[in-house]
């Protein structure tokens, strides 16, 4: 649950900085096509995003160093959720499940109100006289505007025949630059982020550079500026309640007439979109090797345990951790300081933060006997275990367990899952080795790996 809440987290402050960077940059060029295309892909980006590390290779080398900001801009983001989230994890009904009953509660209402308004078009269709025409269905409705749904083309009765022509010709440019399909993307796209108010001025944004391109693709043919213009002033007093249409809007006529009359962007401005691209790049980079928030904190210390048994090997552990893995799985090394999210100390990493796909196989990395196999607060589900010559190996934030205590494990045996529990942000294995209960780098000691 905290996983998909942290996600949801990331995937919304992605989406707002590359909003935002379209509305101060590009949102008053007259490139429609470009800014369409920015604003389509906007969404899937953001979506996308977080999940960039699962298919990008990871790298030990600097630039991985690109992600320290934005990941700490993610963890300030994300503190109140995973402090609520331990905070509260005794209680029956945590503050944290309250929240996503909330947000299913308001994806509902939304996902109600879309299905309602398409019911309304299609109740709206059957009840007027329709047409063919060049391959559209024109819609004679009683309503005073005009609006284009997918191949439909809703126009109001007794209007004028040149107010007509332009009208419906602005409405097949709706459906020739397949608009309806954008709007329906955008609206599921609401239905998972709707609490970030930013999604409703995409929303205005998206259908302004359709009325963008609409008119363009009008005036394109043997149409004079002014008699357009007249027919939007016509429409002045038309307005509209649903999200799935196109239509004439008031509040997007003065917008309308200030492109069509303004002078062309100049070409040479599209060398700006390379910021957007640069952007993307940059976030890919960071969510490419991402910081865990494990990685910037330095759990509390845990007792060493005694078993009393004896403990036939006698070398160090010295196989890597997790199965069909390697150095370059590593995206957080020994010794290597990070700032606490939340106290904002900064504290050296006690261990190696290795990236794999949850539910992947750990082993044991020596002969030793489990003293520990259990929840463990920040370090989520942990593993100690004693070896001979007084190292400890622990593995932390795992899926599930496959030994249990007292137990007695060879090298190289299961003994657990990679996972994301306690505060950890994205699958992965903290894994660290000690000497006389004092952290030491493991890496000195892994000969074998798999």
């Amino acid at each position: 649950m905290t996983s998909f809440i942290l996600y949801i987290v990331q995937s919304s402050i992605v989406f707002t900085g590359l909003f935002c960077l379209y509305k101060v940059l590009f949102s008053k060029s007259t490139f429609h096509r470009l800014n369409r295309g920015i604003l389509v892909a906007l969404p899937f980006i953001a979506l996308l995003a977080p999940f960039t590390y699962l298919i990008a290779p990871t790298s030990p080398t600097p630039i991985g160093q690109v992600s320290i900001v934005f990941n700490e801009f993610v963890a300030e983001s994300s503190k109140t959720i995973s402090q609520t989230l331990h905070k509260t994890s005794s209680k029956s009904f945590s503050i944290t499940t309250l929240l996503v009953y909330a947000y299913i509660l308001g994806s509902i209402i939304l996902f109600v109100k879309m299905v309602h308004s398409v019911w309304w078009v299609i109740k709206l269709k059957k009840q007027s006289q329709t047409q063919i025409q060049d391959g559209y269905q024109l819609v004679f409705s009683p309503l005073p505007q005009a609006f284009s749904f997918f191949n439909w083309i809703f126009v109001p009765q007794g209007k004028s025949q040149n107010s007509d022509d332009l009208i419906i010709a602005h409405e097949k440019a709706h459906i020739q630059l397949k608009h309806s399909i954008d709007v329906f993307f955008s609206e599921l796209y609401i239905l998972l982020f709707w609490f970030n108010p930013l999604v409703y001025t995409y929303r205005k944004s998206l259908k302004s550079i359709h009325e963008y391109q609409a008119d363009a693709w009008v005036l394109q043919g043997n149409v004079k500026t002014s008699s357009y213009l007249q027919a939007l002033l016509h429409n002045i007093q038309v307005q509209s309640s649903s999200n799935l249409y196109h239509y004439f809007n008031q509040s997007l006529l003065k917008k309308r007439i200030d492109m069509i009359t303004k002078k062309p962007t100049r070409t040479l401005y599209k060398l700006t979109y390379l910021v957007f691209l640069a952007s993307v790049v940059l976030i890919s980079a960071a969510f490419t090797k991402p910081r865990l928030v494990s990685n910037l904190i330095t759990p509390t210390p845990l007792p060493t345990f005694s078993q009393g048994v004896q403990i036939s090997a006698t070398d160090p552990p010295s196989l890597f951790p997790i199965k069909n893995s390697g150095k370059q799985d590593i995206t957080s090394y020994f010794g290597k300081a990070r700032r606490h999210p939340i106290t904002h100390k900064i504290h050296a990493h006690h261990g190696i933060d290795i990236r794999a796909k949850k539910g992947t196989p750990i082993i044991a990395t020596a002969d030793g006997i489990v003293v520990k196999a259990s929840d463990r607060k920040d370090w989520g589900n942990l593993i100690i275990i004693n070896h001979a010559g007084n190292y400890q190996t622990r593995y932390a934030h795992l899926q599930g367990f496959n030994v249990k205590v007292k137990q007695s494990v060879k090298k190289g045996q299961i003994i657990g899952y990679v996972g994301n529990t306690g505060l950890s942000s994205g699958p992965h294995l903290h894994y660290e080795l000690r000497k006389n209960d004092r952290p030491i780098n493991p890496l000195k000691f892994i000969t074998l790996f798999n």
